[in-house]
């Protein structure tokens, strides 16, 4: 699955957290709906928002402006701030400062996960790819999955307060990443044609 190679780079967590106004040091919680803003989350949030652990909980409703409308509208508990993003070029941004990011699992959400090594909690996924993507990841103990939405609070809760298990979880989603896959094939494909491949001025960062 091809990416963008800014979800490889390193980011500095304190001036991401700065430059979206996430101020302290709570945990974050992404909520991603795609670029479109479809899905079940607002029930998502209201789940987010029952998780006991204090936390910043960052909605991105994509191009739905109707959807941010309502969400902005939402007064969190006292413990919980959040904030609501409508569609972004920043996602890398996001995900690098986000303690786990709560998704359903589509190719190209899964593999920026991956190649910015964050922790996916896995929701709804679709039969068929997001199915097979989904065993993928919990396979190798690269993400949770969220079964019933009334479980995700506890599941949440839980995982903000394991840092341990939170590392281990990266840990295994960055061993199994291949942000250059895309790169490598078009690699490969010039070298059987004999056509030049990437001058250096053009070669990706890594």
């Amino acid at each position: 699955m091809p990416i963008h190679p800014v979800f490889t780079r390193r980011k500095d967590r304190a001036a991401c957290r700065s430059a979206h106004g996430l101020k302290g040091d709570r945990p974050i919680v992404l909520l991603l709906s795609g670029g479109f803003g479809v899905g079940p989350i607002e029930k998502l949030l209201e789940a987010a928002l029952a998780v006991e652990a204090a936390a910043d909980v960052v909605v991105v409703c994509g191009k739905n402006a109707e959807l941010a409308q309502r969400l902005a509208s939402v007064t969190p508990p006292r413990h919980h701030r959040v904030t609501i993003v409508g569609f972004t070029t920043a996602i890398d941004e996001l995900m690098a400062v986000a303690d786990v990011v709560i998704s359903k699992p589509g190719g190209l959400t899964s593999s920026e996960v991956l190649a910015r090594g964050s922790l996916l909690a896995i929701v709804n996924p679709i039969p068929g790819q997001e199915s097979r993507n989904s065993d993928y990841l919990l396979e190798h103990g690269a993400a949770i999955k969220i079964g019933p939405l009334a479980t995700l609070p506890y599941k949440i809760n839980a995982l903000l307060q394991d840092h341990r298990r939170r590392e281990r979880l990266k840990a295994n989603a960055r061993r199994i990443s291949r942000p250059r896959a895309a790169f490598a094939v078009a690699e490969k494909v010039l070298e059987l044609i004999g056509a030049p491949i990437f001058p250096p001025s053009h070669r990706p960062r890594r």
